[in-house]
């Protein structure tokens, strides 16, 4: 007996249905629209000569700086065990090559803290504490110090990109990389160690979108994390383009420090007695050249 019109028409409703649920469990591919203020950012191109030359000429261009600055000192990380956050603070750093640079620090517009360096020695007075702290810039001290450990070189080091002059080309390598929206370029510059021991000095990051140093760590010999060191917020100086954020940390002395520059004036005359600092006569007087654990210190 033949079935009904009506059963095959279900019949065929049915398989329809069926294979257009298997089909779509079945399929292997499925394509999803990125967001144009999600694509990768327009990019420039270099090749490792160019970047060497614009690192040098980076370096070259600064020959000093004053700035007009907030910071924000944490100290500690999370192998020391705990996190100390300092009140934001005003102040103001002057900076000259090769070596000098004072940086002072304000709480309601009263000095608190002032530090100099001449690439050799540091000193650091702490008015609130009537202390005058000398000592060397490649002192070692046995204990963790906050006011020692951050030190007016570390901040010279960060303010002031050494140049690529004295590495020679073939030490440095280049690669790239890419985060999110933003692709780099690195540079990463090594040096022979005695023993004929290839070991990693310095590497520096450049956002491909402008060209600009963004990044940079420095390390010691057997690859040990020294400094590392982030720049943003980039502005136009006098032609010459120059960070007025800059965050770096110090792993070894467990600190870290952003720097916000307010007005940022480049290549104006510094005289010497801008970095000098003088003893008041009612500090004492504490040489940690001679006793580093003679005195408490911070």
């Amino acid at each position: 007996m033949p079935l009904p019109r009506p059963f095959f028409t279900a019949l065929s409703i049915l398989t329809l249905i069926l294979v257009s649920v298997n089909c779509s469990q079945l399929r292997l591919k499925k394509t999803t629209k990125i967001p144009s203020n999600q694509l990768p950012l327009p990019v420039k191109n270099a090749d490792r000569p160019e970047l060497i030359h614009r690192a040098n000429e980076f370096s070259r261009s600064i020959k000093t700086l004053k700035l007009k600055v907030s910071y924000k000192l944490t100290g500690g990380t999370i192998d020391t065990g705990e996190i100390k956050r300092w009140r934001e603070s005003e102040g103001f750093i002057l900076l000259r090559k090769p070596s000098n640079i004072r940086v002072i620090v304000q709480a309601f517009q009263v000095r608190v803290l002032d530090m100099v360096s001449d690439g050799n020695q540091f000193m650091i007075e702490i008015p609130p504490k009537n202390q005058f702290i000398k000592g060397l810039n490649n002192q070692v001290f046995p204990q963790r110090k906050e006011l020692v450990y951050v030190r007016p070189q570390h901040i010279f080091e960060a303010l002031a990109i050494n140049p690529l002059d004295e590495i020679h080309p073939s030490l440095v390598s280049l690669e790239e990389d890419q985060q999110a929206r933003r692709k780099f370029y690195i540079l990463s510059c090594h040096q022979w160690l005695p023993g004929k021991v290839l070991d990693l000095k310095r590497k520096i990051w450049f956002d491909r979108f402008d060209l600009n140093i963004v990044r940079q760590r420095a390390y010691s010999n057997g690859g040990k994390l020294e400094t590392e060191i982030f720049y943003s917020d980039f502005r136009e100086v006098n032609g010459q383009m120059y960070p007025s954020l800059i965050r770096f940390s110090r792993p070894q002395e467990a600190y870290s420090l952003l720097i916000r520059a307010k007005t940022i004036q480049i290549n104006i005359n510094l005289e010497d007695n801008a970095f000098v600092l003088n003893k008041s006569s009612h500090s004492e007087e504490i040489d940690l050249t001679k006793n580093l654990k003679s005195k408490p210190l911070g």
